[in-house]
């Protein structure tokens, strides 16, 4: 499959890159294993060199699917340190049932990146977020495991936006309002269930505290310069190398930089005025239709090459969102001052 996608599942709307299996209805945990393809288990086999005699790789082992006969170009996932503890995906997948699902078909979205690297799934937690008139934003929980080392076992708050299906998993945490979770590969995961009980809570806080933000997004007017202002904060130019007077790889370079840097701030200005969700109700006109601009650019039209859902559920295309939405923010407690 192209986007890096090995195997998944997704109810409701075709997702950007038209892969998956589609479900008629959200499915319990059982469902969800099954049609995302994730049944297996890993396992892990020590490392030695290709050459007559070998030599052992005494610091590293790799993770290998068990589904998979040797020889096999699918089955080696992963290489990594001896310590390494994989979570197999049906205990992590139960454990996290148990406190988001409850044995409920509450999942729309589930898999595995690559060979079977990463998995993830996503369920949806109870009620909505009603920012605007015919604006709804949907919460959910995402659960993310890496057999390679590559993620640690993680979960946290998503959002996504109806209209237009744009994505935003947050990283954000103060005393009382916990928006993600984050455990290593150490093999002491007899706790794990507790501390997501505990998680759980915070999330169900933080939801709240979303939707006043996503709210006061959409009550803050935004004109073109405020807008100017939060695009060029969120891309700003590059500063010129040294050495790129003299240095015509380094030059070619940090063109392609400022070049990209131009492309999205222009896209995402377009976007603010004609993209998903626009023509409703004092969107266009607010922080909310400017900050969602910026998602709508991440999710459906800035992704790293082969990248795909990785790049805007997991890697630095997460990141980029996490940034516009601590930025939005940002004005918001400015406007809160003055």
């Amino acid at each position: 499959m192209p986007a890096n996608v090995g195997e998944m599942f997704y109810y409701g709307d075709v997702p950007w890159h038209g892969e998956g299996h589609e479900l008629s209805n959200p499915a319990n945990i059982q469902e969800a294993i099954k049609a995302g393809g994730l049944e297996w288990e890993v396992g892990m086999v020590p490392l030695k060199t290709a050459e007559d005699p070998p030599s052992m790789v005494d610091s590293r082992v790799a993770i290998v699917r068990k589904d998979k006969s040797k020889g096999d170009p699918g089955r080696v996932i992963g290489v990594t340190h001896k310590g390494f503890k994989p979570l197999q995906n049906r205990e992590g997948l139960r454990i996290f049932d148990a406190i988001f699902g409850k044995g409920k078909k509450v999942y729309h979205t589930g898999g595995y990146l690559g060979k079977g690297e990463v998995i993830w799934l996503l369920a949806g937690l109870p009620g909505n977020i009603v920012v605007g008139k015919k604006d709804t934003v949907k919460p959910y929980a995402l659960f993310t495991n890496s057999h390679n080392g590559s993620i640690a076992i993680d979960v946290r708050l998503t959002t996504v936006r109806v209209v237009c299906q744009n994505t935003l998993s947050l990283a954000l945490m103060d005393k009382d309002k916990k928006t993600f979770f984050k455990h290593a590969h150490q093999g002491d995961y007899q706790h794990l269930q507790a501390e997501l009980e505990t998680f759980f809570c915070d999330t169900l806080k933080a939801v709240d505290n979303v939707h006043v933000q996503f709210k006061e997004m959409m009550e803050r007017k935004f004109d073109d310069d405020l807008t100017k202002e939060y695009i060029e904060k969120l891309f700003p130019v590059p500063i010129e190398p040294a050495s790129s007077g003299t240095n015509k790889r380094v030059r070619n370079q940090y063109l392609t930089r400022v070049k990209k840097v131009r492309t999205a701030r222009e896209k995402i200005a377009q976007l603010r005025l004609y993209g998903k969700g626009t023509d409703l109700p004092g969107v266009k006109e607010s922080l909310w239709g400017t900050f969602n601009a910026v998602l709508e650019y991440v999710d459906h039209y800035e992704r790293d090459e082969g990248a795909g859902i990785s790049w805007s559920l997991f890697g630095s295309g997460a990141v980029l969102k996490r940034k516009a939405y601590g930025l939005a923010v940002g004005f918001l407690q400015h406007e809160n001052l003055d």
